[in-house]
């Protein structure tokens, strides 16, 4: 597998290189090569131009596009454990990373990185791990769109949330754009399925945030 393959797998499944790292020998401990870093939560993930290689290693993190022509912000992705995303690697962007609760991220130097990987020999593990993933995601997308949309808002909303003993406080940035992103639904869509969670009492409000009851 040359260099050109492995960064157009890479593109495709970024989530694939913690697995390639893992068949290197390339110290990852290094603070010339990964730097560690813990954010509290809505706290802003602070990247500059550099080519970078974020790794969440706990919690969930937002990637955003801001357009200050029109004071506009939009989200791109939502990332979450073992996540990968490429910063400035392949192309020049203006995302910008919001931590949703308490969050954790390893930060590689990317040029660092692909020179590693593009040297080592890559074996049939590296495709079976591919395969596998391929696979896993397809289930996990398709186990979704077989439930109604208010089963998909209230799952997704979970995730995003802090459990409690009687059930789930939502942070107040999960919004309808946010959760038309992660249930595959316009955000009107997403509204009236809240709007009906509400009416049924399974989403009520408190302390000013929406709470899902058990």
């Amino acid at each position: 597998m040359d260099f050109l393959q492995v960064h157009d797998l890479l593109i495709k499944k970024p989530n694939l290189l913690v697995s390639l790292l893992e068949m290197t020998e390339l110290d990852t401990w290094h603070p010339d090569v990964c730097q560690f870093q813990k954010l509290k939560s809505y706290q802003s993930l602070n990247m500059d131009n550099a080519e970078k290689i974020i790794h969440v290693t706990q919690g969930v993190l937002l990637q955003q596009v801001n357009n200050p022509d029109i004071c506009k912000i939009s989200v791109n992705a939502i990332w979450s454990k073992d996540d990968v995303l490429f910063h400035n690697v392949f192309q020049q962007n203006q995302y910008e990373y919001l931590a949703i609760g308490d969050v954790e991220v390893a930060i590689f130097d990317a040029r660092t990185v692909l020179d590693t990987l593009s040297k080592e020999p890559f074996f049939p593990d590296f495709l079976i791990e591919y395969n596998r993933r391929q696979q896993e995601e397809f289930f996990q997308f398709s186990y979704m769109l077989t439930k109604n949309i208010r089963e998909r808002v209230l799952d997704v909303m979970k995730r995003f949330s802090k459990k409690h003993p009687d059930g789930y406080l939502v942070p107040k940035r999960v919004n309808s754009l946010l959760l038309s992103k992660c249930c595959q639904a316009t955000p009107a869509t997403i509204k009236k399925a809240l709007l009906d969670l509400k009416h049924e009492k399974r989403i009520v409000k408190r302390e000013q945030h929406l709470f899902i009851q058990d």
